[in-house]
């Protein structure tokens, strides 16, 4: 893309800044969430972001607020990490479930963090708690000397129901790298991916950087998702079986976290992202962007065939909680035949539009903090 520079300068933070969820007085940033059956995440866990393969992502549900029902799941506990900055001094960090006792001492000060993340008091919590049976509201405060005020409801469902859950199915975690991310800053210019599904389809789930008004203006993108018919061509001229257009305000915010009205059959299906609107109308032309980060670790390439960009950039989909995710994604059909119209006709082979690619841009490998510094005074949280 054209517009980068202003956006490099987060790379000494961007790894730790995934999901942040805004308050009236500060911002919970939450670099993993994750449910295990590690009862000493604390320890164990010392990577953000990263839950290993027996463990289920859960960060993007959990800054939305709510993880859906996780019964018949196997996991034990729950995991989530972060920090939280405030423009106001607070004493301490705790942890309530439903109306129990607060769980206090949960924060864990960091000297260097407000400067680097833009608040004037920010201090990280590393918390991990038992999963409990029932509905259940996890409350998250802060104490102040004036009281204490609550930042932050994540909300979980444990318990056996006939009805058909949907939870999240992410294709990995995100890379954290700017240079190895999708970036779209011009009117028209976007990205996809193909996949299959072996059960019904009840949504999509996407993380994303952005522009935030100081960095660059404000925009929205367009998500369609497409039935696959032939080959990409042919599918991305038809039209859409849903579509949602997101406007944004920082990175991730609002998230992007669309359920469709009705969920969609198993099959074959393209997911396209377009940046839209007028993107160069900010403070001295700047462009907006938005910017969708890789996955971090290999992925089954027979199940995801990436559009318009050679980034396997992250994504998730929701679909059934019974059915896990080796088993939601299945291999994409062969393209360049379409089923004959009339009875005795051979099928028809249709061309192949060729690979689709985009540049990628070279980052610069190491970035002073302050440089980052700038940049995270200016995050619109």
């Amino acid at each position: 893309m054209k517009k980068v520079l202003v956006a490099i300068v987060t790379m000494a933070l961007m790894v730790t800044l995934f999901g942040v969820v805004s308050n009236a007085n500060g911002a919970l940033c939450i670099d993993g969430a994750y449910l295990t059956s590690d009862p000493d995440g604390v320890a164990a866990k010392t990577t953000p972001w990263v839950p290993t393969a027996d463990e289920k992502d859960v960060m993007s549900l959990a800054a939305n607020g709510d993880i859906g029902n996780i019964y018949g799941l196997g996991y034990t506990h729950f995991h989530i990490q972060g920090w939280w900055g405030d423009t106001e001094d607070y004493t301490d960090l705790g942890i309530q479930i439903n109306d129990g006792d607060i769980t206090w001492g949960l924060l864990i000060p960091d000297e260097g963090l407000p400067a680097a993340a833009g608040w004037a008091y920010c201090n990280r919590y590393n918390i991990t708690v038992p999963l409990q049976d029932g509905k259940i509201a996890m409350k998250f405060y802060k104490k102040t000397a004036d009281g204490q005020e609550v930042i932050k409801t994540i909300n979980y469902v444990n318990e056996e129901s006939d009805e058909v859950t949907y939870d999240l199915k992410a294709i990995s975690g995100n890379d954290g790298d700017p240079g190895k991310a999708v970036w779209l800053n011009e009117d028209g210019e976007y990205c996809g991916v193909k996949f299959t599904t072996t059960d019904a389809l009840g949504g999509v789930d996407l993380f994303f950087w952005a522009s935030n008004g100081t960095n660059g203006p404000l925009g929205s993108f367009k998500g369609e998702i497409f039935k696959f018919d032939t080959n990409i061509e042919n599918t991305l001229a038809k039209d859409p079986v849903a579509s949602k257009t997101h406007a944004w305000t920082a990175d991730n915010t609002p998230g992007f976290n669309w359920r469709f009205d009705e969920p969609l059959e198993k099959g074959t299906y393209v997911l396209k992202f377009t940046i839209v609107g007028d993107t160069a109308t900010g403070v001295d032309k700047e462009t907006a962007y938005v910017v969708f980060p890789a996955v971090n670790s290999e992925i089954a390439e027979a199940n995801f065939e990436y559009v318009n960009t050679d980034v396997k950039f992250n994504f998730g989909v929701f679909g059934n909680s019974r059915v896990s995710l080796n088993d939601f994604f299945a291999a994409n059909p062969e393209e360049g035949t379409e089923p004959a119209t009339q009875p005795g006709t051979e099928p028809t082979t249709i061309p192949q539009t060729g690979d689709f690619s985009v540049a990628m841009f070279a980052v610069i490998a190491v970035l002073a903090m302050g440089a980052a510094v700038v940049f995270m005074k200016k995050r619109s949280y």
